[in-house]
C-alpha cells in the first residue's frame, strides 16, 4: 500500500507570511508615528493576533502529525501481514466507489454493515474463536488431515444420526478412517436418548475401524454436557451451537488455550460417565442395552 505523502518541510507557512507582514507594518508604524502610547497599543493588539494565529497553527500541525502517525501505523501494520495488502486495496477501492457513486442509498448502509460484520468476526478471532456454517465440513477435514496424535469428540445421535448416514457424513467418516490408518487415536462418546439398531450399527462400525467408542445416556449428564464437542491434538476445539429449539445452527471453533483445557476436561468427565458398547448401562438410565 502507498504510504501517506508528507508535506515538504520548506512549504510556506501562513503564520510565517502573516508574521512577516505584521513585522513590516509595525516597523512602518514606529517610523512614522511619534505617539509612543498609541504605537504600543497597536503593537499589543497585533502581538495578540499573531499569538492566536500561532496557537491555531500549532494545533493544526499537531492534528496533521497525529493523523499521519495514525495512517502510517495502519499502513505499517498492513504491510507486516504478507497477504493483507492484496485484500485491503480492493476492499477500500470498493468502499470508496460505493461512497462516491451510491451515497445516501441502501448500498452505502450495506457497505458499512459488511465492514462491521468483518470487525465482529475479527474480534472473535482475536480471542481465538471462529465459526463455520453447520454442515460445512471443510474445517473438520482440515483438522482431521492435520491431526498428529488424537481426536476426542462427542456425538449426540438425536442431532446427528441422520447426518452420519448422509454423503457428507460418510465423507467425514472416511477422513477419520484415513486418520486411523496413520495412527491417530480417535475417542468418541455417543450421548444418546435411545440406543436404536441404527445407532448400534454406526457405533460398531466405528469400533471395528479402531475408534475407542463409549456411550452414555443423556440423563447421566448435566444439561451443559449434552452437546457435540471435539478437541484435536490440544490445538483446536469445537462446539456445536443450537437454537432454543435444539436445531443446530453453526459450528464454533477455538484455538484459545483456556477453552481447549475446558473442552478437554469436559470430554474426560463425559468419558468417565460412559460405558463401552457391550457393558451394562447404569440402572435407572432408561436406556436399552444392545
Amino acid at each position: 500500500m502507498k504510504r501517506p505523502v508528507r508535506r515538504a518541510p520548506l512549504a510556506l507557512d501562513p503564520v510565517l507570511i502573516i508574521g512577516t507582514s505584521l513585522s513590516i507594518v509595525l516597523a512602518v508604524i514606529f517610523y512614522v508615528r511619534e505617539d509612543a502610547a498609541q504605537a504600543l497599543g497597536t503593537v499589543a493588539g497585533l502581538i495578540g493576533g499573531v499569538i492566536t494565529l500561532q496557537i491555531q497553527t500549532l494545533l493544526r500541525e499537531q492534528r496533521r502529525i497525529d493523523h499521519e502517525t495514525r495512517v502510517g501505523a495502519m499502513v505499517a501494520t498492513i504491510e507486516k501481514i504478507a497477504w493483507l495488502s492484496d485484500l485491503m486495496e480492493p476492499m477500500l477501492r470498493a468502499a470508496k466507489h460505493v461512497e462516491r457513486e451510491f451515497k445516501d442509498t441502501p448500498a452505502e448502509a450495506a457497505c458499512r454493515a459488511a465492514f462491521e460484520e468483518c470487525l465482529r468476526t475479527l474480534a472473535d478471532l482475536e480471542r481465538g474463536h471462529f465459526r463455520a456454517p453447520y454442515g460445512d465440513n471443510s474445517v473438520f477435514h482440515g483438522l482431521i488431515t492435520n491431526s498428529r496424535r488424537s481426536m476426542c469428540v462427542t456425538s449426540v445421535p438425536s442431532v446427528d444420526l441422520d447426518w452420519w448416514l448422509e454423503p457428507v457424513g460418510r465423507q467425514y467418516w472416511q477422513a477419520q478412517v484415513d486418520a486411523l490408518k496413520r495412527g491417530i487415536e480417535i475417542r468418541r462418546v455417543f450421548i444418546y436418548q435411545e440406543w436404536s439398531d441404527a445407532l448400534d450399527a454406526l457405533a460398531r462400525e466405528q469400533v471395528a475401524a479402531g475408534v475407542k467408542v463409549r456411550r452414555v445416556h443423556i440423563d447421566r449428564l448435566p444439561p451443559h454436557m449434552r452437546v457435540i464437542t471435539g478437541v484435536w491434538d490440544d490445538s483446536c476445539g469445537h462446539e456445536l451451537s443450537y437454537t432454543a429449539g435444539g436445531e443446530a445452527v453453526h459450528d464454533t471453533f477455538t484455538v484459545s488455550p483456556p477453552d481447549l483445557e475446558r473442552l478437554m476436561r469436559q470430554f474426560e468427565m463425559i468419558e468417565r460417565s460412559a460405558v463401552e458398547l457391550d457393558e451394562p448401562t447404569a440402572q435407572g438410565s432408561g436406556a436399552r442395552t444392545s
